[in-house]
């Protein structure tokens, strides 16, 4: 009886001194591996352009998907080179982890986060979305020291043009990938390889950016453990360069529609990640008949220059490794940190301690 007695009050000492662990005031475990990473880079994205969103719905208390993630961070977009470099220059450093990028073939002789994340076991992905042949990752395969895309291990499905090969690869190896295929279909194309998206046609795509992750991302988790899915979108920076303001909200809409949907899977080992390149800078209007006139037509709206800070948004497990303000090429560092560990503390059970 005794000994039962000592047991349940060790138990309620131990149980009792222990704190629930939080961030940004919502229950939070901290050092825990995600089995699934969603990464979306998006070009021209930043946190100023969440009122595209929200100031156009009538409910006062709505709060985009964007705005529900658990840490925000802030990145310096600048390499050896450049002060706010393009896009996808930036984008490279993220997942390089190198800060000597010139926008030319040595760029791709580096390891790439997926190299490091295929040596954790995780199954690799990528969908590219509104890359021209300028941007697009896919030019990496006309260099002959490409080190970047490694067709044994990675499965890279494209959303725009088709670009034309040189003679270093061959067109012929290039599959078709579509939403709506059947089960069987899409399961093939879980297979390492590049895929072009059936439905791009004259540059335009008639299938949406969250029905493919949808499906690409469901068919993947059903088939492996453990799973890096890299989303490259170019789509909202197009809309911006081109002034079309409705185009550029779409973008974004399909970015918060996609993170409604991963929300709702309701599961505690993914890391989601979204991060901005050649952030835009936007000058809204004060209020009023200015803003009644930006919201029905896109007026009285003012885009500046690129921003020398890139948003970083976190969500899920491992989410603490994007708080603060970082080098954009330290992203790769974060992703593939291994926490250690968790040792007990005995000195919660000290009655003296502090």
């Amino acid at each position: 009886m005794i000994k039962r007695l000592v047991v349940f009050i060790l138990c309620l000492v131990i149980f009792g001194c222990a704190r629930v662990q939080t961030l940004n005031l919502a229950q939070h475990n901290y050092s825990q591996r995600p089995n699934h990473i969603i990464w979306f880079q998006v070009a021209g994205f930043s946190e100023e352009q969440i009122p595209l969103l929200r100031f156009n719905v009538a409910d006062a208390s709505y709060r985009t998907n964007l705005e529900k993630i658990d840490c925000l961070g802030k990145m310096w977009s600048f390499n050896l080179y450049e002060l706010r470099p393009l896009a996808n220059r930036s984008f490279l450093s993220q997942i390089s982890g190198s800060k000597n990028i010139k926008g030319q073939c040595e760029d791709f002789e580096t390891r790439s986060v997926w190299d490091f994340m295929s040596g954790l076991g995780y199954a690799i992905s990528l969908l590219e979305n509104g890359a021209n042949e300028e941007v697009s990752l896919q030019k990496s395969l006309d260099c002959k020291s490409n080190k970047f895309l490694n067709f044994e291990k990675l499965r890279f499905y494209r959303m725009g043009p088709e670009i034309s090969l040189q003679s270093t690869w061959n067109d012929k190896k290039i599959k078709p990938f579509h939403y709506q295929d059947s089960a069987n279909v899409v399961t093939e194309t879980l297979s390492p390889g590049l895929y072009y998206d059936k439905s791009c046609r004259n540059k335009i795509c008639y299938s949406s950016l969250s029905s493919n992750f949808k499906t690409l991302w469901s068919e993947s988790i059903k088939q492996q453990q453990k799973t890096f899915f890299l989303v490259q979108d170019f789509t909202f920076l197009n809309g911006i360069k081109k002034k079309d303001l409705t185009y550029a909200k779409g973008a974004l809409l399909e970015l918060d529609r996609t993170l409604a949907w991963l929300a709702a899977q309701n599961r505690n080992d993914i890391l989601v990640i979204i991060t901005g390149a050649e952030s835009i800078n936007i000058e809204y209007p004060k209020e009023g008949k200015e803003w009644a006139e930006y919201e029905r037509s896109g007026k009285n709206i003012i885009f500046k220059n690129s921003s020398l800070m890139s948003p970083v948004l976190a969500s899920g497990a491992m989410a603490e490794n994007f708080c603060g303000l970082f080098d954009e090429s330290e992203m790769l560092k974060r992703i593939i940190y291994q926490p250690e560990q968790k040792k007990f503390n005995w000195d919660v059970l000290n009655p003296f301690s502090n």
